[in-house]
C-alpha cells in the first residue's frame, strides 16, 4: 500500500471518532447511498482477493460508511485497450472550451504515466460550455484529429448516448470498478442508456455562497461564515437579509449576482422532478421560481447582470463601473478554485477585493455542473487516452496532487476526506478559509437522478424567459411561462410540450 493510501486509511480511522461536517440538513441522495453500498461490496471483494489488512478491517467494522472518514478501496490497475480503437497517433488532442483545468493536468499525467507532456494538446472549441456543446459535432464532422473531449453536466448525456461521438471507456482499459471511491452520481451520469460507462469525471461540484466578508461586517455586523450562514439558511432568510444589505448600501448592492446564479442554486437544490418525463416536458419543475425571481429582481436584491457577460464578474470588485454591485455569488467548487471565476471576480491577485471573500453553504444544499471526459471513437491514441482518464479520475495519488495545485474538489471520497480532516487547505481567495470544510458535506448529497439529455437547452430557455420577464419584455407570469414553453417546443422537438 503506497504512502497516500496508508495516510487515507489512518485518517479514516481517526475520522470515525471525529465530528462529521454538517451540510444543509437534507438527507443523502438515494444514488449516493447506492454508491456507498457498491463501494462496500467492492471493499469486501478486494479484501478476499488481496488479503489487504486495511480493507479487512473496514469489512469487519459495523460502523456505517460516510464520506467523512471514508477509506479508499483498492482499485484495479488500468487495463489494456481492447483493440477496437486505433493507436500510434502523434498527439493526444483534447477538446474543451477552456484550458483552465487542463493546464494543471498535464504535469500530473506526465508524472504518473511517463507520457511526454508535449504529446498532450489542447484544442479550444467555443468560449464556454454552451458553445462547445453546439460546436463539438462540427469538429467531429470536419475530420480533425480528436482523441478526448470534455463534456458539461448539462449536456454530457447527449454525447454519451451517441455511439458515433463516444466510445465505451472499456475500449481504453477502464472499468466501472475503478470508481469505487467516486461520488456515485458521477458514475451514473457517465453511463449511456444501455448502461455503458462512456464518461468519467475528476470533480464533484457542490455549490456554496461566496460573499464579500468586508461588506458583511459593514452592513450586517457579521464576522464569521457561521454567523453569515445563520442569516441566509433558507430562501426566506436570504431575501430578508438581502433587504438589509440593499438598504445599508444605499440601494446599490444586490444580494445575488444574477438571475442565472439564483436559478442554479434553486434548480439544483429545490427541484425534485426531471424536466422530461415519459417524453413530455414537466413544467411543474419551475416551482415558484418565476414569482421569486421577479419579486426580488424588482426590489433590487438580484443584480441585473447576466452570467458569462462582461458585466457579471466585475461586480465582485470594489472599484470600476460595476463596483459593489453584488454582495456575493452562487459558485460551485470549480468556480472557487485557483484561476476560476471567483479569482476573476476579485480582479486577480492584487485586485481590489482579492482575499476579501468568505464562503458558506447558503439557503440550500446545491450543486452546479461538473465535467466528464469522453473518448472519441476515431481516436488514434487509445493507450494514452486511457492513461489520461484513469490518472485524473481514478488514481488517488494523482487526484491528491490536483487538489493541492488546483484547489478543486476531486471525485474521490477518500482523497477529500483526508484533505478535509487534515485541515491544511488554505484558500487565499477566502482570506485563508478552507472551502472544502464548508462544501464537504454538500458533495455527498449531490443527486443528479433527475438529469436529462435536454437540460442544457431547457435551462437556457428558462433563463431567457425569466430574464425577459424581469426586464419587462413579457408582462406577466403567464406570459413568461408561455414564452418558455414556446422556446422549448422549438428547441427540443423530440419531446411533447403542452
Amino acid at each position: 500500500m503506497n504512502k497516500l493510501k496508508r495516510t487515507l486509511a489512518l485518517m479514516a480511522a481517526l475520522a470515525m471518532t471525529a465530528t462529521a461536517f454538517v451540510g444543509c440538513g437534507e438527507e443523502s441522495s438515494s444514488s449516493e447511498s447506492s454508491s456507498q453500498a457498491e463501494s462496500s461490496a467492492d471493499a469486501e471483494e478486494s479484501s478476499e482477493a488481496a488479503g489487504d489488512e486495511e480493507s479487512s478491517e473496514a469489512e469487519e467494522s459495523s460502523e456505517p460508511e460516510s464520506a467523512a472518514g471514508y477509506e479508499n478501496v483498492e482499485i484495479p490497475a488500468l487495463g489494456a485497450p481492447d483493440g477496437s480503437l486505433a493507436e500510434g497517433g502523434d498527439a493526444l488532442t483534447i477538446l474543451c472550451w477552456t484550458e483552465d483545468d487542463l493546464k494543471y493536468m498535464y504535469d500530473i499525467v506526465a508524472d504518473a504515466t511517463g507520457m511526454d507532456k508535449s504529446k498532450m494538446v489542447f484544442k479550444q472549441v467555443g468560449s464556454n460550455g454552451t458553445e462547445a456543446n453546439e460546436q463539438y459535432a462540427q469538429v467531429f464532422l470536419s475530420g480533425d484529429d480528436v482523441d478526448l473531449y470534455f463534456c458539461d453536466a448539462d449536456w454530457n448525456m447527449a454525447y454519451q448516448n451517441n455511439d458515433e461521438y463516444s466510445a465505451p471507456l472499456s475500449a481504453v482499459g477502464i472499468s466501472e470498478d475503478m470508481y469505487a471511491n467516486a461520488y456515485g452520481y458521477t458514475v451514473s451520469m457517465g453511463k449511456d442508456t444501455n448502461g455503458n460507462l462512456k464518461g468519467a469525471s475528476w470533480q464533484a461540484a457542490a455549490g456554496g455562497y461566496a460573499y464579500r466578508a468586508d461588506l458583511a461586517e459593514e452592513y450586517l455586523g457579521v464576522t464569521t461564515p457561521e454567523d453569515m450562514q445563520a442569516q441566509i439558511g433558507s430562501w426566506d432568510d436570504f431575501w430578508a437579509t438581502a433587504a438589509t444589505v440593499y438598504e445599508k448600501s444605499g440601494n446599490t448592492t444586490a444580494m445575488a449576482d444574477s438571475l442565472g446564479g439564483v436559478w442554479r442554486a434553486y434548480s439544483n437544490g429545490n427541484r425534485t422532478k426531471s424536466w422530461v418525463n415519459d417524453g413530455k416536458l414537466d413544467s411543474s419543475s419551475v416551482g415558484d421560481f418565476f414569482s421569486m425571481a421577479k419579486e426580488n429582481y424588482d426590489k433590487g436584491y438580484i443584480s441585473g447582470a447576466t452570467q458569462w457577460t462582461d458585466d457579471w464578474l466585475p461586480q465582485g470588485q470594489s472599484d470600476g463601473a460595476q463596483a459593489n454591485k453584488t454582495f456575493g455569488f452562487f459558485f460551485p467548487t470549480w468556480a472557487i478554485a485557483a484561476g476560476g471565476s471567483l479569482e476573476q471576480a476579485q480582479g486577480g491577485e492584487g485586485g481590489s477585493t482579492y482575499g476579501k471573500y468568505a464562503i458558506c453553504e447558503g439557503p440550500t444544499s446545491w450543486f452546479w455542473g461538473g465535467t466528464w471526459i469522453c473518448v472519441y471513437p476515431k481516436t488514434d491514441n487509445a493507450t494514452e487516452a486511457g492513461q489520461f482518464i484513469y490518472t485524473m479520475t481514478a488514481d488517488a495519488d494523482a487526484m491528491q496532487k490536483y487538489v493541492d495545485v488546483r484547489g478543486d474538489f476531486v471525485n474521490n471520497k477518500g482523497v477529500m476526506s483526508a484533505t478535509t480532516e487534515a485541515g491544511t487547505n488554505s484558500n487565499p481567495l477566502f482570506g485563508g478559509q478552507d472551502q472544502f470544510q464548508v462544501l464537504f458535506g454538500s458533495a455527498d448529497k449531490i443527486d443528479m437522478s433527475i438529469a436529462t439529455q435536454y437540460d442544457a437547452k431547457i435551462n437556457t430557455d428558462l433563463q431567457n424567459a425569466v430574464q425577459d420577464y424581469c426586464n419587462g419584455v413579457t408582462a406577466s407570469e403567464e406570459d413568461c411561462m408561455n414564452a418558455f414553453l414556446d422556446a422549448v417546443a422549438a428547441d427540443v422537438t423530440e419531446i411533447t410540450v403542452e
